[in-house]
């Protein structure tokens, strides 16, 4: 007779083995266009020891952010772009790099519609490459370009850094850097990351292989925060600024937050990631550009930039170093209205900028596209 063990594990083989089989079927017959709309970045997100995290390469899929949905389409070095047919890089034309957090990622918005796309349609000289993702921050910036430059052999001519609100927050509470050089959460030893990334290692395995497993985390993924839930269900008259994260992107005008310790602490740590990447600029030979643009608090609460923390101490690195700073602060104002301006420039119950903020960063970059070298 056999055991309770064996046969609980001869069970276990049994059941792991139908599941593959049916995964494999599913994968076989379901039609592309369906398997496209399972699923959201969460989905794709994959764990990286290179830098952090980055999204799966070589995916077409459509992704949920709040209201909307809209399509993601990777390359083989994980770039968003346009589509499939784009996914190639143009190595006879000079590089041009774009790196931030989910603003330059493009969240919440169709790829026609992004600022990179939008500068592409004018210019034929640069290869415009999108090297940002969601969660992204200054230590994880500089990782990415290092990367890209010392291992795959990447040259930029030019590299357009864009340094969010909530960078301060990701750098001061939770990234750092460990004794081998990765970027890790704050609170994980390095036992726990050795454990963990074993895990991660077959969940990115499943992430990109397995509808039974997108399936899953598509319906257990939550594709929205519940204070932009409430907000979007909200039919009564709107103050928006309750709902815009004040902690991530109201640190620069706000007394009772720009206070507490992690904010010296992430300024100081975005300055020593600022200094790393200046250092690739000179070693590498590319132009390093600073985008400064205000967030959507900003916006509603009518700071002008010169009252801005994070305006300033950037402004101020870019001064002392002889870095191009780009201020898009003016661009975003176009009337009295503060909640006009918002709701022309951002996604309604987001800080991510619409079709709109997309258009007002192509305008203020395009020029330095189109210099003369």
């Amino acid at each position: 007779m056999l055991s309770k063990s064996y046969k609980l594990i001869l069970t276990t083989i049994i059941i792991v083995i139908l599941a593959l089989v049916f995964d494999l079927i599913l994968n076989i017959i379901l039609p592309e266009k369906f398997k496209k709309t399972i699923g959201n970045t969460r989905n794709y997100s994959l764990k990286s020891v290179k830098y952090h995290h980055e999204i799966a390469p070589n995916i077409d899929v459509y992704e949920h952010w709040g209201k909307k949905k809209y399509r993601v389409v990777t390359n083989e070095h994980s770039f968003r772009v346009l589509s499939k047919d784009s996914r190639k890089i143009n190595n006879l034309k000079k590089k041009i790099g774009f790196i931030g957090d989910s603003f330059v990622y493009g969240a919440g918005i169709e790829y026609k519609n992004h600022f990179i796309n939008i500068l592409n349609n004018k210019n034929n000289k640069y290869s415009l490459l999108n090297l940002g993702y969601v969660s992204y921050s200054p230590s994880i910036y500089y990782k990415k370009l290092k990367y890209f430059l010392e291992k795959k052999n990447f040259k930029f001519d030019k590299i357009f850094l864009f340094i969010d609100h909530s960078d301060i927050q990701d750098e001061g509470l939770f990234y750092r850097e460990n004794s081998k050089g990765n970027i890790v959460r704050k609170w994980d030893s390095d036992t726990e990351i050795k454990n963990k990334n074993k895990k991660y290692f077959i969940k990115n395995y499943l992430k990109q292989n397995s509808f039974i497993f997108k399936f899953y985390e598509h319906f257990n993924s939550p594709k929205i925060s519940e204070k932009s839930k409430k907000c979007i269900l909200n039919k009564e008259e709107k103050n928006y600024i309750n709902y815009l994260e004040p902690e991530r992107f109201g640190y620069g005008y706000q007394k009772e937050i720009y206070q507490k310790k992690w904010v010296n602490e992430g300024i100081n740590n975005i300055l020593v990631y600022l200094d790393k990447i200046l250092s690739l600029s000179k070693e590498y030979n590319f132009e390093l550009h600073i985008v400064y643009y205000p967030s959507g608090m900003e916006i509603l609460d009518k700071i002008h930039f010169i009252s801005s923390k994070h305006f300033n101490f950037l402004n101020q690195w870019s001064f002392e170093n002889k870095i191009n700073f780009i201020n898009t602060y003016n661009e975003f104002i176009q009337n009295d209205d503060e909640k006009m301006n918002y709701l022309k420039n951002f996604i309604e119950c987001d800080n991510h900028w619409n079709k709109n903020g997309h258009n007002i960063i192509a305008n203020s970059l395009l020029n330095l596209l189109n210099e003369k070298n």
